[in-house]
């Protein structure tokens, strides 16, 4: 069995590719929302393709396991939400759609939420192990 992938940190990488999964989920379900929805109001392929820019710049950051890639995939994850959340509201003829992208949204962001606390506990615990040295932030002569 080959060992388990993991970030820099020494943390599991699945949760960012899973994470990055939902992107693709969110990034997917717009296209076909473009094209197939039966909305008399959607957005075109020119502001789906500007709105969902930003996820797929993330995708490989994701998917390398970058941390401060997966905290700016977590608050793009949120706008995802609040988006397709008000478009499931106020159009009922896609609201499938609508609805799909709100949970892979919810999914994204618990993922990465849950993933934070795991570094931040992981961390703190290298740091009480003498693991990690934390340094003084440096301070001009002159302030001293």
């Amino acid at each position: 069995m080959p060992p388990m992938a993991t970030t820099c940190d020494g943390l599991p990488i699945w949760p960012l590719r899973l994470m990055a999964a939902c992107l693709v989920v969110i990034i997917a379900s717009y296209g076909l929302l473009v094209f197939f929805g039966q909305a008399d109001i959607r957005p075109g392929p020119l502001t789906t393709t500007l709105m969902l820019l930003p996820a797929m710049i993330m995708l490989p950051g994701l998917w390398r396991g970058h941390y401060k890639t997966m905290v700016w995939a977590a608050l793009f994850a949120l706008f995802y939400l609040l988006v397709s959340s008000t478009d499931a509201w106020t159009e009922s003829a896609d609201r499938g759609w609508h609805l799909m992208i709100a949970a892979a949204a919810t999914v994204g962001f618990l993922i990465a939420w849950w993933h934070s606390i795991r570094r931040r506990r992981h961390l703190k615990a290298q740091v009480r192990r003498g693991r990690l040295t934390t340094q003084e932030p440096s301070t001009p002569k002159d302030l001293r």
